[in-house]
């Protein structure tokens, strides 16, 4: 059986790992945004929409992405 804490480092890191691909893929979509509309003039064309023709937004509200580190939160420096 895995230590709790192992565990525990495991997952904060996955969490880690999976904002900073959260972050880059938020700017590389504003990018192929901004590609889009010079290159068409049509940036709603561009953007993803649900199936009833609704846009998709690529930003989620609430979701703020921090660098890592013990002063944002980085509880795996303060266990043993």
């Amino acid at each position: 059986m895995k230590n709790i804490q192992d565990v525990l480092r495991e997952k904060e890191t996955e969490i880690e790992k999976l904002t900073r691909e959260i972050k880059l893929l938020r700017v590389a979509a504003r990018l192929l945004e901004d590609e889009g509309q010079s290159q068409s003039g049509r940036a709603v064309a561009a953007m993803p929409h649900h199936a009833d023709g609704a846009a998709v937004s690529l930003e989620e509200p609430g979701l703020e992405v921090l660098p890592a580190g013990p002063a944002n939160g980085d509880v795996s420096k303060r266990w043993p």
